[in-house]
């Protein structure tokens, strides 16, 4: 009986011990229990003239919807909310000189769209004015390609900061307006446990949030709940856990013809989507949600909001599953696409 006792005693220590090695340096930890307002915003469904097709990006831009869809000849519809009507299709789905491929992000900067492309690893700086004006044949008044295979890239003061799929560069590289690369600069977050350089990559891919402000960098995980901030120097000022404190679970596996793969260790869980600062303030998407491979989108039912440090504000308990959103700081009302049954848009009320 001794004996079972102290082997069971060796067991329980070493598990204790083994979860707690599992955690990020210098890491803030938070919870669900830290918003300390819930809110369960109203919902209805907003109808167009026109279906929105399968969206999955989308800017607001005064009273017109900038959406990206896939699937179709042209890769923006633009709907205007007073009228709820189409008003304009714009930019080929090809390989012509005006043409995109695969629309990874839009940002939005004052009279600035601008429009990345990972296929084609180039950004594209539209004048939204264009938009507003429906010119038949939108041009870019600038296009910028890099050489790296980029997850996400975004427009800072002076050129653009990316995190890449190279395994030479670190946690974000940093490229100038002619898309020159000038510095790679970070360390990629550890928690204990030896990573090879893939598993890091893919383990920790993010979305990007940019405060120009003042001069942050925001860094929200996609499969892992980790939040970063950084300056326009790339040093790190900041990293928080949560709401569910989830790490990578991705494992790389040598094949015998001499490439690797990617295999889940568990079934991971989707973390955060859509960053945007809305006055001093970042709204993101959060699942928490299981992967399923029948599903084309993550199911997502919060909606957190912080400060600029990342202290936890608020959150939206939201009765739709989303899909992405935008928040509309003159009317407090959230626009968002949901795809259950069929893609639609709908309108959320705090």
């Amino acid at each position: 009986m001794k004996n079972i006792f102290v082997i069971n005693l060796c067991l329980t220590t070493f598990f204790l011990a083994s979860c707690q090695s599992e955690k990020y340096e210098n890491t803030s930890l938070f919870f669900f229990k830290d918003f300390k307002i819930s809110i369960k915003p109203d919902v209805t469904n907003f109808e167009f003239d026109e279906p929105l097709m399968k969206p999955l990006l989308f800017v607001k831009s005064d009273s017109l919807l900038i959406v990206q869809n896939i699937k179709t000849n042209k890769m923006l519809y633009v709907y205007n909310i007073k009228t709820r009507k189409k008003v304009g299709e714009f930019i080929s789905w090809g390989n012509g000189p005006n043409d995109l491929l695969r629309i990874k992000n839009l940002q939005l900067i004052e009279s600035d769209l601008y429009i990345t492309d990972s296929q084609q690893k180039s950004i594209n700086k539209y004048d939204v004015n264009d938009i507003h004006q429906l010119t038949d044949n939108l041009v870019p008044i600038q296009k910028i390609t890099i050489d790296d295979l980029f997850t996400h890239i975004a427009y800072t003061e002076n050129g653009f900061v990316a995190t890449t799929m190279n395994p030479k560069d670190k946690r974000l590289v940093f490229y100038n307006l002619k898309g020159d690369k000038i510095a790679t600069i970070g360390e990629y977050p550890y928690y204990g446990k030896e990573l090879t350089m893939r598993e890091k990559i893919e383990g920790f891919i993010s979305q990007i949030a940019i405060c120009h402000q003042y001069k942050r960098i925001y860094l929200f995980g996609t499969s892992v709940d980790l939040i970063e901030i950084y300056d326009f120097q790339g040093i790190l000022i900041k990293r928080l856990h949560g709401p569910e404190q989830l790490f990578p679970q991705l494992k790389e596996i040598r094949t015998t013809e001499g490439y690797s793969v990617i295999e889940s260790l568990e079934k991971p869980k989707y973390a955060f989507f859509s960053p945007q600062i809305v006055n001093d303030e970042i709204y993101v998407s959060y699942s928490g949600q299981h992967l399923n491979m029948n599903e084309e989108s993550p199911r997502i039912n919060h909606m957190l909001v912080f400060d600029l440090d990342c202290n936890p504000v608020r959150r939206y308990e939201l009765s739709k599953s989303i899909v992405s959103f935008t928040f509309d700081p003159d009317t407090k009302l959230i626009y968002a696409t949901c795809d259950e049954p069929d893609f639609h848009m709908v309108v959320f009320e705090p």
